[in-house]
């Protein structure tokens, strides 16, 4: 009996070894790399190995290898005032006590909208809320940044404005989706900022340059922020002030783009030039006649992993429609695929998308008047997702074409606020 318990025992530390008992790894892992995203957090629970398996960002990298990831987009967006579980409740509050309900409608109407969160797993077709911890405050800074670190999993979010007081705010925090979605506060910027360029170059670093202070003055200051080591440190100053510009970057280029913004004094009036700056070189360069709107804020423009620059072009003033390609060589903008009629009647948020395939871009466009799209008036009060599939081979033609492939997405009435910000994640 003795040598038999220990055969049993040996038999069960060897089934330990295995992910699961009976299997090959490489055929668990097959299976496993299957199980969608929402049910990981269970799935660290099982066993020591599962935990340590899913906690690897390698994990993730095996699922995009193997066409299994899933495709998150989180956007910093204002909450629609009524959901539809408070609907329901505020239907019979309005029936017993319309005096009461009024008094509410008035509160929510002179009260600054709150901001939340919302992620949108575009492979499962699914929408949440996820709200960092911040004391007693209800939400997250108005008109944060979002920046996400594809190659840890992490979400970066930074600045904005106190909901309370309407202060630019230094507070960053961060929220690990590899290990759950669980978010600590980090390192604060060395000043409150709001309405900045940022952008993630590289593995772990997030760049700020621009924006405005809490007296409204356009900044020059740029800083960097080391995820991993959780530290910020200082740049050299941009050579003029952006306040409301748009942060840029390219996979594998290393270069921190800022494009447009304008002064303290020039409010509303953007400029036509860029600047870069270079990790290498330690310093900032400028590009001229890059935006030639001067009315139209540069944010909807979004960099391509194969390293376009996009413009979804809105309702600025008519100046201009439809999608654009910024042409370096010639140094302007070319219309390469229409905007769908009655899609778009403000400047939009859009981020680019990973894994469209070898010979396609895909862009995440959110924006005002896309309720149209989605079932609704087209009043422009709701805003609506859409995807744009762009060949990577398109022409670029002065004259505009339709070379773009949109789908409309189904964007729930309490998911369909205004988005200020927009990253995505590839899990």
């Amino acid at each position: 009996m003795g040598g038999a318990g220990k055969d049993i025992q040996l038999l069960q530390q060897q089934q330990q070894q295995y992910l699961i008992p009976g299997l090959p790894d490489e055929v668990a892992m097959d299976c496993l790399v299957r199980v969608p995203y929402q049910f990981h957090l269970a799935m660290k629970s099982v066993c020591r190995r599962w935990r340590n398996l899913a906690n690897d960002p390698s994990f993730y990298r095996e699922r995009q290898r193997t066409g299994t990831a899933e495709q998150l987009v989180c956007l910093v967006q204002a909450l629609t005032s009524i959901t539809s579980a408070e609907a329901e409740v505020e239907s019979v509050i309005e029936d017993n006590n319309k005096e009461q309900e009024e008094k509410r409608r008035l509160r929510r109407r002179h009260c600054p909208p709150v901001y939340g969160l919302s992620v949108y797993n575009l492979s499962r077709n699914t929408w949440r809320r996820m709200m960092p911890t911040r004391g007693n405050c209800s939400g997250i800074p108005m008109f944060s940044h979002c920046v996400a670190l594809p190659i840890s999993g992490k979400l970066v979010l930074l600045g904005g404005w106190d909901p309370e007081t309407l202060d630019s705010v230094p507070d960053v925090y961060v929220c690990d989706f590899v290990r759950g979605g669980g978010w600590r506060r980090a390192a604060p910027m060395s000043m409150g900022r709001s309405f900045f360029a940022c952008a993630a170059v590289g593995p772990s670093s997030v760049y700020v340059a621009g924006g405005h202070d809490n007296q409204k003055n356009a900044l020059r200051s740029a800083e960097v922020y080391d995820a991993d080591a959780d530290e910020w440190r200082a740049l050299p100053p941009m050579a003029e002030e952006r306040d409301e510009c748009q942060g840029l970057s390219c996979d594998g280029d290393g270069r921190f783009w800022v494009v447009s913004g304008y002064g303290t004094e020039s409010q509303g009036r953007f400029k036509s030039d860029a600047e870069c700056y270079d990790p290498a070189l330690g310093s900032w360069s400028k590009l001229e006649e890059v935006w030639p709107f001067p009315s139209a804020s540069p944010r909807a423009i979004a960099a391509t992993p194969s390293g376009r620059w996009c413009f979804m072009g809105g309702g600025n003033g008519g100046e201009q429609r439809g999608v654009m390609e910024y042409d370096v060589k010639e140094k302007c903008w070319k219309v390469v695929a229409s905007i769908p009629d009655n899609g778009l009647k403000s400047s939009p948020c859009v981020v680019t998308l990973r894994g469209g395939g070898r010979n396609q871009d895909r862009i995440f466009m959110m924006g005002s008047g896309i309720d149209g799209l989605n079932g609704g008036n087209g009043a422009g009060d709701r805003h609506g997702g859409l995807i744009l599939e762009l060949e990577k081979s398109t022409t670029t033609t002065n004259g505009g074409n339709s070379n773009g492939k949109w789908i409309n997405l189904h964007t729930p009435t309490e998911f369909s606020g205004f988005a200020y910000s927009v990253c995505s994640l590839l899990l």
